[in-house]
């Protein structure tokens, strides 16, 4: 979680109870005398979004029960995490226009940035007309109508509104929906091994885009193309760790190699963030992840079954003594595999391979370890093809 982050101390649900009688029929204590809700519990968990902004912010927020519900501090590391890449890389004399694609019945983001920064502005979108109602009404409640400004999104396939020409946007934010259909949210649900430990909520449209969170972001980085400098950090909150790499290979793609990634934790819960921009100053304090800045890569496709190109390079990895991570998703597909390889002994030379049929011990250590990634994911829709890459 981000320094500045209030919530790296848990709130009080006891005190939070004595100040919002609301909240106080959704508390329970154990033996021990600690408090708690049940977060699978879709009204305790909408009341306690409401009086942590509330008590914290001091937002007047409202929205329907079936729509999403933001948690409050993985969305605050957001918002922090853009605020330093403003300290980074935006003039100081300048005001902080940002764009949030996607408000949302909450328009959380647009919210909070304005609370925690005298200095910011909005413009959000939002394609949903019933969350627009909603999200127009607290900004109307917060007073925040000056500094927010709202765009109904009519084509569904444009992620960008016209953007004011007199008007230098510091950056946009989105939070994008993880899932291709339905289906998909059903597998997902199916294949988590441990039960869930917070409820889902979410809209169909919240959760589910043409190509999920990787074709939107995607379209994203395409669109921005277009846009270039007139917005300074294009950004996006990333749910899934396997869909940073074929993202960062279309900014490569495209000729955009300043680029950022960072990681949010909020408990048992992981995210990412990924970040690129068109201007030459990348960022200097924000917190990124420099394992994803790649030095050197190769990629290429074979005629294999991905689980059987897995298979082979974990026993030649094996071989050679070679230390592996494999990056865990939430949604484990067996046919997708990434992992984070380490070498600190020289296993591959000829004078090596003839010392380990000898049963000799390696001495040759590197000056320092050799890190490098690989990523394998199907191409075809039979999986009987899958790329290969290493950076």
């Amino acid at each position: 979680m981000h320094p500045k982050n209030i919530y790296n101390k848990e709130p009080n649900f006891g005190q939070l109870a004595k100040e919002f009688p609301s909240f106080k029929s959704y508390v329970q204590s154990d033996s021990k005398g600690r408090y708690y809700i049940d977060f699978k519990n879709a009204s305790a968990v909408k009341e306690l979004c409401v009086c942590l902004l509330k008590k914290d912010f001091d937002l007047q927020v409202d929205f329907p029960l079936d729509t999403l519900c933001p948690a409050i501090p993985n969305r605050l590391n957001y918002i922090l995490w853009l605020e330093d890449l403003m300290h980074d890389t935006w003039p100081k004399d300048q005001p902080i226009h940002g764009i949030d694609i996607g408000i949302g019945a909450s328009c959380i983001y647009p919210l909070l940035g304005c609370a925690t920064h005298p200095d910011w502005s909005f413009l959000g979108t939002e394609i949903e007309e019933r969350s627009l109602e909603s999200a127009k009404a607290n900004v109307e409640h917060n007073q925040l109508t000056e500094r927010i400004k709202i765009h109904h999104t009519l084509d569904p396939k444009r992620i960008f509104p016209d953007l004011d020409p007199s008007i230098s946007y510091a950056f946009c934010m989105c939070n994008p929906p993880f899932y291709r259909d339905q289906k998909e949210i059903e597998e997902g649900a199916i294949n988590k091994q441990l039960e869930p430990s917070a409820v889902c909520t979410g809209a169909t449209h919240e959760m589910v885009t043409e190509g999920g969170e990787a074709g939107f972001i995607g379209r994203m980085i395409l669109e921005s193309l277009v846009l270039k400098k007139k917005i300074r950090w294009y950004t996006s909150m990333v749910g899934l760790k396997r869909t940073l790499r074929p993202l960062i290979r279309l900014l490569h793609d495209h000729g955009i190699t300043n680029y950022t990634v960072t990681r949010f934790d909020q408990g048992k819960t992981v995210r990412w963030a990924l970040g690129w921009s068109f201007y030459p100053e990348p960022p200097q304090t924000a917190y990124q992840l420099s394992a994803w800045r790649p030095v050197y890569q190769f990629g290429t496709q074979l005629p294999k079954p991905s689980l059987f190109v897995i298979e082979s390079l974990i026993a030649i990895l094996e071989d050679l003594a070679i230390e592996y991570e494999p990056h865990k998703e939430e949604e484990e597909d067996e046919s997708y595999w990434m992992a984070t390889c380490t070498a600190t002994i020289n296993t591959w030379s000829r004078q090596a391979r003839r010392m380990m049929k000898k049963k000799q011990k390696i001495t040759t250590t590197l000056e320092q370890p050799f890190v490098f990634c690989f990523d394998i994911s199907p191409v075809s829709q039979d999986r009987s093809i899958c790329q290969i890459r290493c950076e």
